[in-house]
C-alpha cells in the first residue's frame, strides 16, 4: 500500500496542495488566483500518480480558487484531453461562478465527455472522495 503523502507548490498568491490518501486517488486543493507562475508543475505532479495501479481518480478542491489566466485554463484542457486514458474520473468542487465557468469550458473543449464532474455541494464531493478512499 502507498503511504499517504502530501506535497505543495506555491507562487504568486496561488497554492496547490497534492495529497495521495489511497492508491489510485489524488486530491488537489487549489487556493488563490493561478497566473501561471508554477508553469506545468501542477500538471506534472498529477502525472506522477499515473500508472500506479490503473487510472487515477482525481479530486480537485477548487472551492478556494478565485480563477486562472486563459493560458492556465488552456493547459488544463489539453491535459484532460491528452491524458484521458490515465484518468478514471475527475471530480471538481467549485466555490465561485467564475471557477465553475472556467472548468465547464475546459470540460467541453477537452472533448472528454463525462470524465470531469463539477460539484458546488461540498458534502457530495466529500462523499465521492470517501467512497474512492474505501475502494
Amino acid at each position: 500500500m502507498i503511504a499517504h503523502t502530501t506535497t505543495q507548490q506555491s507562487a504568486g498568491g496561488c497554492t496547490f496542495t497534492f495529497e495521495r490518501p489511497a492508491p489510485g486517488v489524488m486530491v488537489v486543493t487549489i487556493q488563490g488566483f493561478d497566473k501561471g507562475e508554477l508553469g506545468d508543475g501542477p500538471l506534472r505532479e498529477i502525472a506522477t500518480g499515473f500508472g500506479l495501479g490503473g487510472p487515477l481518480e482525481l479530486f480537485i478542491d477548487a472551492s478556494q480558487a478565485s480563477g486562472a489566466v486563459p493560458e492556465v485554463s488552456d493547459a488544463w484542457t489539453r491535459f484532460f484531453a491528452e491524458r484521458r486514458r490515465d484518468l478514471k474520473s475527475v471530480h471538481v468542487l467549485v466555490g465561485s461562478k467564475v471557477v465553475q465557468l472556467t472548468v465547464a469550458i475546459a470540460q467541453h473543449l477537452s472533448n472528454t465527455g463525462s470524465l470531469v464532474q463539477l460539484y458546488s455541494d461540498a458534502s457530495i464531493f466529500a462523499d465521492r472522495l470517501r467512497l474512492a478512499r474505501e475502494r
